[in-house]
């Protein structure tokens, strides 16, 4: 019994090992068809949408497939969502290099605002591709939705924030994991606490 348990579970983390490379080159694949800046943005969705289903225990899909669909679906305003964060990300980037000007009493004051403004956009990147896949909605509401689910889910953040910062020194000291990895682990731990966020807002708004 046991060793058969034993089976049972060494089989299972193939296959999400498996699933997990196999989507993450699929990401890498599509992102560099749209060299990049104009491929990022959908591939990202996409595989958002793919490990979406398989946490929803829609195992049976065709990966490939309905990659593409994701991709062809979500183009234009995943290329948008895309766009429009990376110029925030530009925007605070030049904003820390003015404030790197000022001293005394004005620089603290705006770097609290600088560091407020910083977390916020932290969190809308933690939460935004769950958030996009999950729902039928325009970036804009995406943007703020995502907003208000990683507020109201601290733990949440810091589980994916803490993944993040593990997969990149994985990375940093293990590049040859990039081409399988790089992308698919952080996605499925976001996916996963997002789901689990929702879940939580659905039952505080929509009790038994």
């Amino acid at each position: 019994m046991l060793i058969g348990s034993g089976t049972g579970w060494l089989y299972r983390i193939c296959e999400w090992v498996t699933r997990l490379v196999y989507v993450n080159l699929l990401w890498l694949g599509f992102s560099l068809l749209g060299l990049l800046l104009f491929g990022i943005g959908p591939a990202t969705s996409s595989m958002f949408t793919v490990i979406r289903k398989w946490l929803n225990h829609d195992e049976d899909i065709r990966v490939f497939r309905t990659f593409l669909e994701a991709f062809k679906k979500d183009y234009w305003k995943a290329n948008l969502l895309f766009i429009l964060l990376f110029i925030g990300g530009c925007l605070l980037y030049l904003d820390f290099l003015f404030i790197g000007q000022f001293s005394g009493t004005i620089s603290s004051m705006l770097s609290g605002i600088l560091l407020l403004l910083t977390a916020i956009y932290l969190v809308l990147l933690f939460t935004i591709f769950p958030v996009f896949v999950h729902f039928e909605l325009t970036v804009i509401q995406s943007i703020k939705y995502a907003i208000h689910l990683g507020v109201s889910s601290p733990l949440s953040m810091v589980i994916i924030g803490a993944s993040i910062w593990l997969m990149y020194e994985v990375m940093v000291y293990i590049p040859a994991t990039i081409p399988f990895f790089s992308g698919s682990i952080v996605s499925f731990i976001a996916m996963y606490r997002v789901n689990i966020a929702l879940k939580k807002l659905e039952l505080t708004y929509n009790p038994a």
